[in-house]
Order: structure tokens, then C-alpha cells, then sequence
């Protein structure tokens, strides 16, 4: 019966589930023997720290606006990637005088740059600040790079046959934009730790990370562990419908 069942399970679905239960096994095994919610509290405690959050109207109103800023850093930094991007492989002397800054964004660490912008900008404005900081020098390396790695004789013929407008939507489009979905689906994920590193470094009024400082002050650890797979939790979800958005947007220019 139990095998008959089993065959009837998405082969996908157990390869997911199977794993999870096993870890969470391995999870409550270990919180038996440490025996402390304060070191490392159970799934059933963590669960129940999760419905408390979902329940209280600080919980939505930090969750909202870390995914607020999440939605404007990444798509800011999207856009301002592009256009250094176009910027660099058009001009020589603009790569000349920018490259080194993108080398430069790119070795800094987050909390330097967080740090930074504290001393003058709104603490609700830092996480934002930072999450463009780190997607841009992404998008604009990978943009640039198709951007020169286009087919020279392809773009010879489209000058000949096409109108502008043709050429870009039928030649360069094509070409560029593999490279850059790929590199906007890694960069959100990046997105997302910069914003939370952020907030807990800024203390917004509300953010999952100031959520998460908090319970460092009042040693509410599986609070802390809750506030954890929330994060893992919608980083997933919201990953997954972009990643799917991308690739329905991608299959227009195959």
C-alpha cells in the first residue's frame, strides 16, 4: 500500500520532501540532546515563534518593507547596471575611468558600505543604498561582456537589412539577454543578504533585520531561528516566480 502510494508522488515532490523531513529529524535529535531553547530550540518551538510573528502586525509591517526594499535596490541596480554597461562597451574611455570603481564595489565588503552611509543617510534608506551597491557591478560586468561578445558579421547584416529598431529586438536583444537573466536571477539572491545584513546594521523602524537584532537583546533565540526561515522561506518563494518570470520573458526573443 505504502509503496503503491509512494509511486503515485511526484518524483520532484520526494526528491524535495525527503530531504527536509531528514533534516528536520536530524534538527529535533539535536535539540533533544543540547536539551535548551536557548541554544538550539526544536522545529515545533521555531514553528510556533513563526505563527506568533505571522500573527502580530509588527511582523507583516517588517516583512513589507524589507521586501520593499529588496524590490527597489535590485531593480535600481538592475537599471543603473544596464546603463553603465552600455556606457562601458560604447565608449573606451568610459571603461578606462569606471572599471577600476567596479573593481572597487566588488572587493568592499557590505558592512563597510552600510557603515559608511550611516553617517548621513536615513537608516530606512541604507539597506536600499546597499542592495544597488552590490547588484550593480553584476549586471553591468555581465551586460558589458555580451554586449562586446556580439556576432560582428550578424550586426554587419542587420545594419544592411534592418531598422534600427529590428536589429535590437532581433539580433542584439537575442544575444545579450541569456546572460543577463541568468546573472539577474544570482543577483536578487544577493539582493536579498544585503538588505538584511543592512537592516540589521542600520535598525530601520521596520525590517526583518531590525527584527532579527532584536532578539539578540532579548535572547529570544527561537524567535531568531523563526525570523531565519521566514527569510529562507519568501527568498525561495520570490526566487522561484522571478526565475519563472525571466524565462517566459526570455522565450519571446528565442
Amino acid at each position: 500500500m505504502t509503496i503503491s502510494i509512494m509511486r503515485r508522488i511526484p518524483r520532484k515532490i520526494l526528491q524535495i520532501c525527503i530531504p527536509v523531513a531528514a533534516y528536520l529529524l536530524i534538527w529535533q535529535l539535536l535539540s533533544i540532546l543540547v536539551g535548551s531553547s536557548l541554544l538550539l530550540p526544536s522545529p515545533i518551538v521555531t514553528l510556533r515563534s513563526m505563527i506568533d510573528i505571522m500573527r502580530s502586525s509588527s511582523g507583516w509591517a517588517s516583512i513589507g518593507m524589507t521586501l520593499l526594499r529588496i524590490a527597489a535596490g535590485y531593480l535600481l541596480g538592475c537599471l543603473i547596471g544596464v546603463l553603465l554597461a552600455v556606457l562601458t562597451a560604447r565608449f573606451r574611455a568610459a571603461e578606462w575611468l569606471l572599471k577600476p570603481l567596479r573593481s572597487l564595489i566588488k572587493t568592499t565588503p557590505i558592512t563597510s558600505f552600510a557603515l559608511i552611509l550611516l553617517v548621513s543617510l536615513v537608516s530606512g534608506v541604507v539597506p536600499v543604498i546597499v542592495a544597488v551597491i552590490v547588484v550593480v557591478p553584476m549586471i553591468w560586468q555581465t551586460t558589458e561582456e555580451s554586449i562586446r561578445g556580439r556576432d560582428k558579421q550578424l550586426l554587419e547584416m542587420a545594419d544592411v537589412y534592418f531598422t534600427p529598431w529590428k536589429k535590437l529586438r532581433y539580433v542584439t536583444m537575442p544575444q545579450i539577454l541569456p546572460q543577463f537573466f541568468a546573472t539577474a536571477s544570482t543577483a536578487l539572491g544577493f539582493a536579498w543578504k544585503a538588505v538584511i545584513t543592512a537592516e540589521i546594521l542600520a535598525l530601520p523602524r521596520f525590517g526583518v533585520g531590525r527584527q532579527m537584532q532584536n532578539t539578540k537583546y532579548y535572547l529570544d533565540v527561537p524567535e531568531l531561528f523563526a525570523w531565519t526561515f521566514l527569510v529562507i522561506i519568501l527568498s525561495v518563494i520570490i526566487e522561484s516566480l522571478v526565475k519563472y518570470l525571466l524565462k517566459r520573458a526570455g522565450k519571446r526573443y528565442d
